[in-house]
């Protein structure tokens, strides 16, 4: 049986029907896309005409590239573009990208802190920072266009009036934190801006300078004009020259004592060597005096303490109460006296018999002077009557006997004449009281 071997199939042909567009395939998106993000970038960069800064910090605190904002007066005006560790290996090197709205703030003076790298009691927004991330301020300040700052990681308290001097502590000052407050008379004039160490290759002495800056605007210079070219230097060195020169000292300080806080405090110190604001190596220094150690200190509270407690032991044991008792009783006992109406008496006899006696005396006096003449007087006829005598019986043999005695009696008579006249010319107030004194 003969198969019949099928005819082919008929090849259906079928014409393609081909549509042209005017949009390029999807191959062209990836570089159109870039060329709309390229031009975007273009267009942003003519719309703030930005500039890039370096800010180098001691450590980066949390800030991330396009995360992290910074802010001027609480409106952003850049963000972080790069993060990375400084050539030193030691600090971080941050660049930001600053809108044009910033850029004439970009000056020498200009400081940047990062809020939230630490937690401030007196900055409660810090704590916000610590939780939603860091934030880096500017604070605007005077000088020549710059693009290369020192940051730190707390909040800058002066501004364009910043005087900048040196305090070397003869003592250790480790714990004198970078911000910590400088004060004078209890203000705060300034903060403390950089704490280390200094060896002198010289003399072979080790040292702990201290660098402040002194905001020249809280220092008492209100009636002083601002300087056209804003320098405040002069007039605070001269401030500071005369108030060293009458006992100004830089000393270190905690508040509250043992567990606050360490700062400078620049106040006047009674009996201090004789010093001046030198100038030393390119800088100013302030000179200091010791604040002694903790140790003496407590060593000498406990010492104050002690006595007082002796002292009070000693107190505790006199006669306090009995003491106060005899006084009671002695005062009431000069009360009844003073009381008495027989003593009120006796003083008004009292004070009638003096008035008594100075009245006669008064009476008596003119008359002494005469009376102690006219007995000197009657002496001296005494005396010249006896030597009359001596000179008759002494050729009269028969008179002898008889005048010697008379003669005795008025040698006698003038001697105690002579007496009396000497002791009235003393004591004329014996007329009216009395050889005795008993007044008769």
């Amino acid at each position: 049986m003969n198969e019949q071997t099928p005819a082919p199939a008929e090849r259906r042909t079928e014409a393609a029907d081909v549509r042209r567009t005017r949009w390029p395939g999807w191959i062209w998106a990836v570089p159109i896309a870039a060329f709309g993000v390229a031009g975007w970038l273009g267009v942003r960069a003519l719309v703030h005409g930005g500039e890039t800064v370096t800010i180098v910090f001691a450590d980066a605190y949390g800030m991330k590239a396009d995360d992290t904002e910074v802010s001027l007066h609480g409106v952003k005006v850049g963000e972080v573009s790069d993060v990375a560790l400084d050539d030193d290996g030691r600090h971080v090197d941050v660049k930001i990208e600053v809108n044009r709205s910033a850029k004439p703030y970009l000056r020498a003076g200009t400081r940047f802190w990062v809020k939230g790298a630490q937690f401030d009691l007196s900055d409660p927004s810090s704590a916000k920072a610590l939780i939603g991330g860091p934030e880096i301020v500017m604070q605007p300040g005077p000088g020549a266009p710059a693009r290369h700052y020192l940051g730190s990681d707390r909040k800058y308290a002066l501004g364009g009036a910043a005087v900048k001097y040196v305090i070397r502590f003869p003592g250790a000052v480790g714990q004198l934190d970078e911000g910590a407050a400088v004060r004078l008379r209890g203000f705060r004039v300034g903060e403390v801006e950089h704490v280390g160490l200094h060896y002198d290759a010289r003399t072979g002495t080790l040292d702990t300078p201290v660098e402040i800056a002194l905001d020249a605007t809280k220092l008492g210079l209100a009636d002083t004009a601002m300087p056209a070219d804003g320098n405040w230097r002069p007039l605070v060195d001269d401030m500071l020259r005369h108030l060293i020169a009458t006992g100004l000292r830089a000393r270190l300080t905690q508040d509250p004592p043992l567990i606050g806080s360490r700062g400078v405090t620049l106040d006047f110190v009674a009996g201090a060597p004789s010093a001046m604001l030198a100038a030393r190596d390119g800088e100013t220094n302030i000179p200091s005096v010791s604040s002694g150690d903790v140790d003496a200190i407590m060593a000498k509270a406990d010492d104050v303490m002690t006595k007082a407690d002796r002292v009070m032991t000693k107190i505790d044991a006199l006669p306090i109460k009995q003491t106060g008792d005899d006084i009671r009783r002695i005062a009431g006992r000069i009360r009844t006296l003073s009381s008495s109406p027989q003593i009120a008496d006796t003083l008004d006899h009292l004070d009638r018999s003096v008035e008594q006696v100075d009245r006669t005396l008064r009476e008596v006096s003119p008359q002494v002077g005469p009376l102690v003449h006219e007995l000197r007087q009657t002496a001296s006829e005494a005396d010249s009557a006896v030597a009359a005598a001596n000179r008759t019986i002494g050729g009269d043999p028969m008179r002898q006997n008889d005048l010697p005695e008379a003669l005795r009696e008025l040698t006698d008579m003038a001697r105690s004449v002579r007496a009396l006249a000497d002791y009235l010319d003393r004591h004329p107030e014996a007329l009216v009281r009395g050889k005795g004194g008993s007044g008769q």
